[in-house]
This record gives structure tokens, C-alpha cells and sequence, in this order.
């Protein structure tokens, strides 16, 4: 998704007179996280959950709750993020306006794919910070905080985010449009704007023009409120217009601080994730259990599986695809090949008849799909490889259908509901899909929610035995044919 920053000029951005600095540090206010930049004199708020250490120049921002269950059952001192940022988006645009607020001109950007990372530092410990903030320099800052943590205390780990560089006015401006997408409240941490509408934030003061379409989430700055000759669809920013003059200019607005922030507060796009307690260790004992169970049934099954497609169509045996697991981390799923060995290079040649209704590709009697392949997904035998994903903790046996980044991408919302979780290689979108026409991706999304809503160990129970009556055909009916 194409997230807009609607701008008067190339100068560096500001939102109700807060800079992509302070809008940043704001954003980790509501997370419970101070940020603490190295060289910089500032109060340490004994109220942090966590202080995140970073140099003068640098703008971080990735979920920092995929990370809460290491952090626990790591106990280490220091933790040493290593944050990594894929510009995968090829194309980006703003618009760019005159004096008057009318459209000047529209500036497309089209992007190299490339990576960029940080190396930052998540500790709870206020010496370390402290540390930190006094270090005249990186390498100097790391041999204080390893020299009173102790080596063996510090543990190091990356995670997929956002990296932006402060000074850098397109860097800024890219990290103010993440926020808006990823932040819903800002009000519970910055002082003096209300929502207008739903997803709507202004200063308080301002109010939108009754016939502007406005629709968010959206950030309008100063003076910068829609008028009936302007739509805005969100996620976008309106950034500050500058003052006529000095007098005019409206004093920033204030971040409350972390103690003063509501830690029931919800502050992030993605939904709560089930807590480690019986219901998650009942689930890993399941997973580990059945998938050795399974491996070791299966494994004459297999094996004839596997003589089977190498007559039908050479090697390789299995098929491998990059996915997005809990989290979004990448993984590589394993399945038996159904499909001839050039199947992937025809997939475009085949787009036109597509008969999914989301990001999916499927078609009916689709000509890629060996004989022998069409018998393996009619019973789900060619998931049966997936069982060591699970045994290496990538999957679980119930869960979300594992997606690739390209399809997630295209559903950030709903992303962030299903990655909360591991994916299953069974789950209740593929037991109760009817594939309607039109209806397919609807029915994905909402019975991935309703799986993440309602997890329990009874109900993965059923969905497993479910699965089982469905293979053997104890209900008269047949796995439905799969997307790919």
C-alpha cells in the first residue's frame, strides 16, 4: 500500500509542531519505551518498561511485542537489535501543493528494491541507559554498557522494520506516514488534538469543513484542514504550512510522559497476542508430539509419494516457498510438488483466468497440476513435508494458512491479525471456505480473525479431528482445491 504525505515543500516535516523526531519518540511513549538518543542530556522516566538506545540520527520503528516473548525468556541485560528495513515498495508518490492548497503537481518516485539496517540497543535496565546518553561516541558507549552487563548478559537478535535517518527530510516524511498507518491513537500520548472524525486527527481548534471527504487514518497539521475542494483517503498525512510570520507561528504541541500514559492503552495496530501460559505450552507439547508422530507414521507414505512424483515428472521431489510466520518472519514451507516443474514461470500466462477474488491465484482444472499432484491436494498428502516445519517451530498444527510477504502486503490490517500467531498447516479457513465466487477472500479474512479471536486447545482439537474425518472422507466430502 502507497502511504501519501500531502506537503507544501522539500523542507523537513512537522505535524502540530512536532517534528518526525518527536512524533517518533511519541510513538514509543505509548509502547512504554523511552527513547534515548546517544549525547543527548534528557530525563530518564523511571516509569519505562524498556529504554531504546539508538545514535543521534537514527528513527526506528518495528513491533516491538514479536519481541516481548524473547525479552522474558532470554533475561538478558542487553539486548542488541539489529533492525532491518526492505524498500520493496517499487513505486511511491506524493502530491505536492501551492500556496493556495491547490494540487500542484504529483512527484512519483520509482524505487530501486534495496535493504537498509540499524543496529540499536533494548535494555530495562536506567544505568545502562544512562550509560548510554553520557558515551561520547558508539564504541565507546559499548564497552561502558558490555563492561557492566557482563558479556554473557547481552543477547542479540533482528527483527523487520522501519529505518529512517534524522535531517533527512524524505526519510522523515517516510517515517510520518508509517506512524499514521501503525499508531490509531496518538491523542492518549500527545496533548491537544481530538479525532474529528473516525481516524481523523486535528489540532484542537480545528474542525473539518462538513462537505470534505475525509477518510482515515489521516494527520492534519496546522491550517492544513481539507475544504470541500479536496478528498483525502487514508493513510496520508497533511503536514504543517508555514507561518505567514514568526507571530503567527502556533507553539508545538506537548508529549505527555510515560508514566502519565495509560498502560491498558490500545497503541498498536496489531491486536493483543495470545499470553504463554497453559494454553500456548498445551499447544507447543501438541505440535512437537504430532509432528513426530506424524513423521514417523507417514514415512512409508512418503517415501511412495516421493518415487511417485519423480516418475511422473523428475526431480525435485519437494517444493519450497519463502512465507511470512508469527511475527512476519520469513521461513521456508515445505510441500510435496504437485504442479510440472515450470509451473511458476507460466503462472502470468495463466492471470486472466484467475478465479480468486484477493491476492490468491487459483483456477480450476488448472493444466500446471500433475495427475499425481491433483490425487496429493485432493487429500492434502502434499502438506505431509509441512509436519517438520512444524517440528522446527516455524508452524503449528492448527493456525492461519502460512502467506508469502507479497499476498500479506496487500492486507496490512488484517496482516497483523493473522502474523500475531503462528500459521497452521490446517486451520478453520480451509475446513469451512465454500468458495463462492466473489466471496473466497472475504471468508480467508474473516475466518483467520475468528481463529485468532476465539484460539483455544479445544478448539484446535476439533479442527484437527476435523481435518482427519475430512481426509479420510468420513463426511462424504474432500479437501477443496488449493490456491498457489
Amino acid at each position: 500500500m502507497t502511504h501519501t504525505i500531502i506537503t507544501q515543500a522539500a523542507m523537513r516535516p512537522s505535524v502540530w509542531g512536532l517534528g518526525a523526531d518527536a512524533l517518533h519518540d511519541g510513538y514509543w511513549r505509548a509502547h512504554g519505551v523511552q527513547c534515548v538518543r546517544r549525547g543527548e542530556a534528557r530525563r530518564l522516566q523511571p516509569d519505562a518498561d524498556l529504554y531504546l538506545l539508538v545514535e543521534p540520527d537514527q528513527l526506528v520503528q518495528f513491533d516491538v511485542r514479536t519481541l516481548a516473548e524473547r525479552l522474558a525468556w532470554r533475561r538478558a541485560r542487553v539486548t542488541r537489535l539489529r533492525v532491518v528495513d526492505h524498500h520493496d515498495e517499487p513505486y511511491g508518490e506524493q502530491v505536492v501543493l501551492d500556496e493556495r492548497g491547490r494540487v500542484k503537481c504529483i512527484d512519483r518516485r520509482y524505487r530501486h528494491r534495496s535493504q537498509s539496517a540499524y543496529r540499536v540497543i533494548l535494555t530495562r535496565h536506567r544505568a545502562l541507559a544512562h550509560c548510554w546518553m553520557q558515551s561520547a561516541s558508539r564504541r565507546d558507549a559499548w564497552r561502558r554498557i558490555s563492561r557492566t552487563a557482563g558479556l554473557s548478559n547481552v543477547d542479540n537478535w533482528h527483527c523487520r522494520g522501519g529505518c529512517y535517518t534524522l535531517g533527512d527530510a524524505a526519510d522523515e516524511r517516510r517515517l510520518i506516514a508509517r506512524l499514521v498507518a501503525v499508531w490509531p491513537r496518538p491523542d492518549r500520548v500527545i496533548d491537544g488534538i481530538h479525532e474529528a472524525r473516525d481516524g481523523v486527527w486535528v489540532r484542537h481548534g480545528d474542525a473539518l469543513d462538513e462537505s470534505a471527504v475525509a477518510i482515515g487514518p489521516l494527520w492534519l497539521g496546522r491550517a492544513a484542514n481539507p475544504v470541500g475542494r479536496r478528498c483525502l483517503i487514508g493513510p496520508a498525512v497533511q503536514t504543517d504550512e508555514a507561518p505567514a510570520s514568526p507571530e503567527v507561528a502556533l507553539p508545538a504541541l506537548r508529549l505527555r510522559d510515560i508514566r502519565d500514559v495509560d498502560p491498558g492503552d490500545a497503541t498498536s495496530a496489531a491486536p493483543p497476542r495470545p499470553t504463554r501460559g497453559g494454553y500456548e505450552l498445551a499447544k507447543t507439547a501438541l505440535d512437537v508430539v504430532g509432528a513426530l508422530v506424524g513423521l514417523i507414521v507417514a514415512a512409508p507414505l512418503m517415501a511412495l509419494i516421493a518415487a511417485s512424483i519423480y516418475l511422473a515428472d523428475g526431480r525435485p521431489i519437494l517444493y519450497a516457498q519463502t512465507r511470512q510466520g508469527r511475527g512476519g518472519r520469513d521461513f521456508r514451507c515445505w510441500k510435496f510438488r504437485t504442479m510440472h516443474r515450470n509451473a511458476d514461470a507460466i503462472k502470468h500466462m495463466l492471470a486472466i483466468r484467475n478465479a480468486a477474488d484477493g491476492p490468491q491465484f487459483f483456477m480450476k482444472d488448472d493444466p500446471r497440476v500433475l495427475r499425481v499432484g491433483r490425487l496429493l491436494r485432493r487429500y492434502y498428502l502434499d502438506e505431509l513435508p509441512q509436519l517438520w516445519n512444524v517440528l522446527r517451530g516455524d508452524m503449528s498444527l492448527v493456525g492461519p494458512r502460512p502467506s508469502p510477504d507479497e499476498e500479506n502486503r496487500k492486507c496490512p490490517a488484517w496482516r497483523e491479525v493473522r502474523l500475531s500467531v503462528k500459521p497452521g498447516i490446517t486451520g478453520l479457513w480451509q475446513l469451512r471456505r465454500t468458495r463462492e465466487p466473489g466471496l473466497d477472500f472475504q471468508e480467508w479474512i474473516r475466518f483467520d480473525m475468528e481463529y485468532v479471536e476465539k484460539a483455544s486447545f479445544a478448539l484446535d482439537l476439533r479442527i484437527l479431528l476435523s481435518t482427519l474425518f475430512i481426509v479420510l472422507g468420513k463426511d462424504g466430502t474432500h479437501a477443496p482445491d488449493k490456491a498457489r
